[in-house]
């Protein structure tokens, strides 16, 4: 059976999609040796200046190897992929991580092989281990790795000092959240809520965070069956749900601050991204930090980990100068390039020179909180299907309970029938173990 992706591939490339791209993402290929050089699928972000300093600097350092960059709209960069891919036209070098790591497989060219002969070089220690592991698969290294996400405590020091309440630390429960939260929470004269607590709406980010933390999983560990009807993923949604319709601290989708934690109106955040960071500190009087996440009934495990990293097309035929490329762009320089711009460092040695100084000024003052979340921190499920059933599938269910239109149960339930009438129907379940495990620590 045909995975979401394939299927949309085969849809792309049948009717004709692909005429014409080349000239779109950024000129003809008529000026471009492609019998010497590579390709390197780029996404238009605030990082473009980032992007186009590596560019250069490769450039310098290889003056044989011809390189160049399809620039594509951020929001476009998967369909855009899948597109050229479809086409036969797939980047030799383009960007990924382990959220899509199993959805991408077939495009990917293994370089463990290359990881190996140049250990050395690229000074495979350097990385965190818990990113190390995030961009493995079944044992064999598919990308390196630049930037990280990890789900993380985010509180208004503000909003706190208001409430007369002592910032977060690291004994902190569930209870104390809620407790913080209920201090926060308020009404002013002018009609403006304050909100003790932001809720992650609209996928799995938070609500599957809570599940792990109270000893639930998602899928069993073939990734054959949903496991969230379980007492103890039940609890884990429930906690999500309550936080909006129970204890009224955090609101309903939809009905929250349009700019969330940045409008200075949310006491706390459970979850978040750290790509948040640098718009966080363009707001004026927004004084913030973070801490790990709370502890909760069973577990400190769960927060998400997110590695960002870049690999080469399986179909690449020049892959010992796309590694190049790829060795430069993960290099310690480059992954300072990103910090620079903005990215949390997968590398150790950058961490210590950019952030993790004592003489930091730039919030979030505590950055050393996002390193010590790692251990602690989980991949998602490694299912080719995962996007899709947590997506389409299950968020409907959670949804429709945020808007008190079912219980915790009833959503669980619902939701996990759902998910294995698709499995059963895709008739393949999962291709590899499930990350529904701690990652270390």
């Amino acid at each position: 059976m045909q995975t979401l992706l394939q299927r949309s591939i085969l849809v792309l490339f049948a009717v004709g999609i692909v005429a014409g791209f080349w000239h779109a993402a950024g000129g003809s290929r008529d000026d471009f040796d492609e019998e010497r050089g590579i390709t390197w699928l780029v996404p238009i972000t605030y990082m473009k200046p980032a992007y186009e300093g590596l560019a250069e600097t490769f450039r310098q350092a290889h003056p044989d190897i011809p390189l160049r960059i399809i620039w594509v709209p951020g929001n476009e960069y998967q369909m855009k992929f899948k597109t050229l891919a479809a086409s036969g036209d797939a980047p030799d070098v383009f960007y990924t991580g382990d959220v899509w790591v199993a959805y991408m497989l077939p495009f990917l060219r293994p370089i463990t092989d290359f990881v190996e002969r140049d250990r050395e070089e690229i000074d495979l220690d350097d990385f965190y281990p818990e990113v190390l592991k995030a961009i493995q698969h079944e044992g064999e290294y598919y990308f390196l790795p630049v930037h990280i996400n990890v789900s993380l405590l985010y509180y208004n020091k503000k909003l706190f000092d208001e409430a007369g309440l002592a910032y977060p630390d690291r004994t902190w429960t569930w209870e104390d959240l809620i407790h913080a939260s209920q201090r926060i929470r308020r009404t002013l004269p002018d009609g403006t809520e304050i909100w003790g607590c932001d809720m992650d709406p609209g996928w799995w980010g938070e609500w599957l965070m809570y599940v792990r933390q109270s000893g639930g999983r998602m899928f069993d560990e073939d990734l054959t069956r949903c496991l969230l009807d379980t007492p103890e993923a039940i609890r884990g949604v429930e906690f999500y749900r309550d936080k909006v319709l129970e204890h009224d601290v955090s609101p309903r989708p939809g009905y929250g601050p349009t700019t969330r934690f940045a409008s200075g109106r949310m006491g706390l955040v459970c979850g978040g991204h750290t790509t948040f960071w640098r718009i966080y500190n363009k707001v004026p009087d927004l004084e913030w930090d973070i801490e790990i996440l709370p502890l909760g009934p069973v577990q400190r495990n769960g927060g998400e980990i997110a590695v960002g990293a870049y690999a080469i097309s399986k179909d690449s035929r020049h892959p010992e100068l796309a590694w190049e490329l790829v060795k430069h762009l993960a290099s310690k320089e480059g992954v300072a390039e990103e910090c620079r711009a903005g990215g949390v460092p997968t590398r150790r040695s950058v961490a210590e020179q950019l952030l993790l100084g004592p003489d930091r000024t730039q919030n979030p003052r505590n950055v050393k909180a996002a390193f010590d979340q790692m251990p602690f921190a989980m991949p998602i499920p490694r299912s080719p299907d995962y996007i899709e059933i947590a997506i389409e599938v299950i968020q409907p269910e959670i949804d429709r309970m945020l808007q008190g239109e079912q219980t915790a149960e009833q959503a669980c339930r619902r939701a996990t029938a759902a998910a294995n009438r698709f499995i059963e129907t895709l008739g393949r379940g999962g291709q590899s173990p499930t990350s529904d495990t701690r990652t270390s620590g």
